[in-house]
């Protein structure tokens, strides 16, 4: 484990021995004293503590401060501890800078700046391209709805989107069990730790997304599940996706919880209608009343995904382009005046160069001319934004042109 994995650990154990949380965090942040996108870690607090007084954050987040640092003992020995479990477990750290860090959360607020993996990590970064539905629902589901959440969620993952859903009993276990059978790539977000099975029914399923998708959590390891994790746990649900699929819903199921985060993201919702007789239905009808969308057919969710995609698509070629210097002329300046392009400008020649084919390290240094120590620098910053990903030891645009 090297030291950055290690500062990042350290900050998630600050964040769940104490009472600093992510909007304290981001405060201190704010200030300016400490760089955006590093963990914040205890050395950064102990310097901030030495002038306090002069520090332009709350004086709740100042006693927060002096808490954290009164307490370093105990982050210390649950630092000690997740490293254990991770080695155990093999479980991986994607912070908000690693290529698989999911593009759509660096677009919301309050998204975790650390997450906990288990499986195949690059399903994450595979939905700025393929997109992604959340399929949830019902703990005790219908006969009609999970033959329904079989349906949608088979003929989704065939069409290649990435299905999202909880590891919960019913709906969530129907959804990624139909999608693994079909083939296809599925994310279970949990309300525990990633080495913590729950339900422990579903402990077969989740061997299996292990092997075959991938299992994520904003909670540390070893972190038990508690009541007051699911709504969190639900809102990373529908920020990952880019449709929500409401398969059945009680008055009081924690599912509209995923329905209403989803509408305050901008995400479309689809309900399954359902009887208005049925106590389980009740929820959903009330959604559908409110202006959610009527699940009908597979088509027209695929339809409304790949409108997401192609929205995303434009807002990454953007980004690749964002130099603002035409590629022709960038070109031209890489053989005749290397020494005048700026580092957006070596970040906008290695995009065009593997817009048409991937190519690996070798090859970009041998094809662009440039020492191969500024170029891996170049290609992490690349992979750090979203904009390229390393597929199988060859760098690709993250969304592929056309």
């Amino acid at each position: 484990m090297d030291s950055k994995e290690l500062m990042w650990l350290e900050n998630a154990a600050i964040r769940y021995v104490t009472s600093m949380n992510y909007k304290t965090n981001e405060q201190i942040i704010s200030t300016g004293l400490i760089v955006d996108g590093t963990p914040l870690v205890m050395d950064d607090l102990k310097l901030l503590s030495k002038d306090l007084d002069s520090v332009k954050v709350s004086d709740r987040s100042k006693e927060v401060i002096r808490e954290v640092i009164r307490n370093e003992d105990k982050v210390k020995l649950e630092v000690e501890k997740y490293v254990w479990m991770i080695e155990q477990y093999g479980i991986k750290l994607i912070p908000r800078t690693h290529r698989d860090y999911p593009y759509s959360w660096k677009k919301l607020s309050g998204m975790p700046p650390l997450i906990f993996a288990r499986g195949d990590t690059s399903i994450l970064s595979s939905i700025s391209v393929n997109g992604a539905a959340a399929i949830v629902g019902s703990r005790d589901a219908s006969r009609y709805a999970l033959y329904a959440t079989g349906q949608f969620s088979a003929k989704l993952a065939g069409k290649g989107v990435v299905i999202v859903s909880g590891l919960a009993l019913g709906t969530d276990r129907k959804a990624h069990e139909a999608c693994i059978e079909e083939g296809g790539k599925t994310v279970a977000i949990t309300a525990g730790g990633s080495d913590v099975v729950y339900p422990y029914q579903n402990k077969d399923l989740y061997e299996r997304i292990t092997e075959n998708g991938v299992l994520i959590t904003e909670l540390p390891p070893g972190q038990e599940v508690m009541k007051q994790y699911f709504p969190s746990r639900n809102r990373l649900i529908s920020a990952l996706s880019d449709v929500c699929l409401i398969m059945e819903a009680g008055m009081y199921s924690g599912t509209l919880h995923t329905a209403s985060f989803a509408g305050n993201q901008g995400k479309d919702v689809f309900v399954l209608p359902n009887s208005i007789y049925s106590d389980n239905s009740l929820g959903g009808l009330l959604l559908l009343r409110d202006g959610a969308e009527v699940l009908i057919d597979v088509q027209s969710v695929y339809e409304r995904i790949l409108q997401v995609v192609d929205s995303r698509r434009a807002d990454l070629e953007d980004m690749n382009s964002e130099a603002g210097t035409g590629i022709t002329e960038l070109r031209c300046r890489v053989k005749n005046d290397p020494e005048s392009l700026s580092e957006d400008d070596w970040k906008a020649v290695v995009c065009d160069e593997i817009s048409e084919r991937p190519k690996n390290i070798d090859d970009l240094c041998i094809s662009l001319g440039i020492p191969i120590s500024y170029l891996s620098s170049l290609v992490t910053m690349l992979e750090t934004e979203g904009r390229i990903a390393n597929e199988k030891g060859k760098y690709v645009l993250t969304i592929r042109k056309g």
